[in-house]
């Protein structure tokens, strides 16, 4: 029987339901998105600042030599500093009922799931993860693999004449690999290596699975994560990634990898306020949940610690 007390109780009821879906959610991982392993985040600049100043680091100038005690000529170190801001703007996501489902379940019991405020969350997720990649075109955002202060190297043909993985050979997709690591640390005076290495999903799987030669079970993935520079000078993995994104974010929309040190020094993405629900309110016959989040773009720091390599 319906009451005029019946939009309030159902109200009430979502609240209530709030209280138990909403804590699982925030404590879910979904590991299917990738930016909180491949872009440092960095939670803690106020909630509502409107924009982050940083600064971008050129290479490091200056060494040390003899000094005599007497002496008043101390060398000293200098960088070159680049101004830089990342606006940080406001997006939301929600969930929803309508009356007649809360009524039903509230007079039979049915506790509430979790799916609808799963898949906000979700959405959630995915947002930020192609604001971290990709960044947003129309926010005048950057993301991790098209930042405008980081160099673009292009691939050198292989001996079949062009420069796709492809048509390549194994030692030539390892020194593709080798050329852009290398790039970093002969760009950097030794300075900088990266640790880190992104390509795109096709490119991907065909070393994953592409065999050095067909008598052997040794990949060409396994190979370069043997013999790449950065594991032989420093006898610690390179963590090779696939990402969506990289199959047109090179020049001319051709594949692009991405190298770089894994460092919030190197890069970070600033997201002021993560995901938030709000409390519950009612609209006519619909209840709804709304969510906000804050969030700035990817800031490079330090662009020597980072390379492009087109055309593969």
């Amino acid at each position: 029987m319906f009451t005029t007390d019946a939009p309030s109780l159902a109200l009430n009821f979502l609240r209530t339901a709030q209280n138990y879906i909403e804590p699982g959610i925030y404590a879910r991982a979904y590991p299917d998105f990738q930016y909180r392993e491949l872009v440092p985040v960095d939670n803690t600049a106020p909630e509502w600042i409107k924009q982050i100043d940083f600064f971008s680091m050129g290479d490091d100038m200056g060494e040390a030599r003899e000094f005599a005690a007497e002496g008043d000529d101390i060398p000293f170190v200098d960088v070159q500093l680049d101004k830089g801001d990342s606006r940080v703007t406001m997006a939301a996501i929600g969930y929803r009922y309508n009356l007649e489902e809360l009524s039903h379940a509230q007079q039979y019991g049915i506790r509430l799931t979790d799916d609808r405020a799963d898949a906000a969350r979700r959405a959630y997720e995915r947002y930020v993860d192609n604001t971290a990649f990709l960044g947003r075109a129309k926010l005048g955002k950057t993301g991790l693999v098209n930042t405008a202060s980081v160099t673009a190297l292009v691939a050198a043909n292989g001996a079949a004449g062009t420069a796709t993985w492809a048509t390549k050979t194994a030692d030539e997709i390892l020194k593709d690999f080798n050329t852009v690591l290398s790039a970093i640390f002969i760009g950097s005076n030794g300075i900088e290596q990266a640790d880190t290495v992104l390509i795109p999903q096709a490119q991907y799987e065909l070393i994953a699975t592409k065999r050095l030669d067909p008598t052997m079970t040794t990949t060409v993935l396994e190979h370069i994560q043997r013999a790449n520079v950065y594991t032989v000078r420093t006898g610690r993995p390179l963590t090779i990634r696939a990402v969506w994104g990289l199959e047109t974010a090179g020049a001319g929309n051709s594949a692009r990898l991405v190298a770089y040190r894994r460092d919030p020094a190197v890069v970070k993405m600033h997201v002021p306020m993560p995901l938030r629900w709000l409390e519950a309110e009612r609209r006519l016959l619909k209840y709804e949940v709304p969510g906000i989040f804050r969030l700035g773009g990817v800031e490079v720091r330090r662009p020597g610690a980072m390379r492009y390599l087109d055309g593969i």
